[in-house]
């Protein structure tokens, strides 16, 4: 099963908030899921990552109020070997794509922002993945974003999620909710069934 493990990877600019938010909660759901470490390996890593670095206390916070308590994190930063050994690398904003894509120029087809894959996996019809397992769901879910990209516009929100770094609590609330938001309709073509939150 290792060999067919789908590979995601998520960016920010320094791996303290947005990025280490959205690998936890990615984690959680998968697991509230039944889908297995060995299945599905989620990471996160930032274009000037603060290496070593703990998690920001209230990204911590705001990740504990969703029922998602991370351990063992630590900050790094990104390289070309991760982009080129992801099956996806999902950014919190538009200048973190072109970075991890200006690494591996190759990668341009499974690198997305967070908020553009969540819209262009509204559009993918599920019986194209398959019955397989998520390596085999997953790769083909990125293939078949990456084929509506010009033709499903960005969403109304756009493709950024605003830094909360140096903001209050609330804006590290706001944006666990809009990555949550974000990242459902990806995982459940994922895993093919809905990641409900843990109790």
């Amino acid at each position: 099963m290792a060999d067919d493990r789908f590979r995601l990877l998520f960016v920010c600019t320094a791996n303290i908030c947005r990025s280490p938010m959205a690998e936890q909660l990615a984690r959680a759901r998968l697991r509230a899921a039944g889908v297995p470490a060995a299945e599905v390996d989620v990471g996160s890593a930032g274009v000037h990552g603060h290496d070593g670095a703990a998690m920001d206390p209230r990204a911590v916070a705001a990740l504990a109020a969703r029922g998602v308590r991370p351990d063992g994190f630590t900050a790094r930063t990104l390289t070309a070997p991760m982009v080129a050994e992801a099956d996806l690398v999902l950014t919190a904003q538009r200048r973190h794509r072109a970075a991890a894509v200006t690494l591996v120029p190759p990668a341009h087809a499974k690198v997305f922002t967070i908020l553009e894959f969540a819209e262009l996996a509204r559009h993918v019809d599920e019986a194209r993945l398959g019955a397989g397992g998520p390596g085999a769901r997953g790769r083909e879910l990125v293939r078949h974003a990456a084929k509506l990209r010009g033709v499903i516009p960005p969403g109304e929100t756009g493709d950024d999620i605003p830094d909360p770094y140096g903001g209050p609590g609330h804006a590290f609330a706001d944006c666990v909710r809009i990555i949550e938001s974000a990242l459902t309709e990806p995982l459940r073509l994922l895993c093919g069934r809905t990641p409900v939150p843990p109790p």
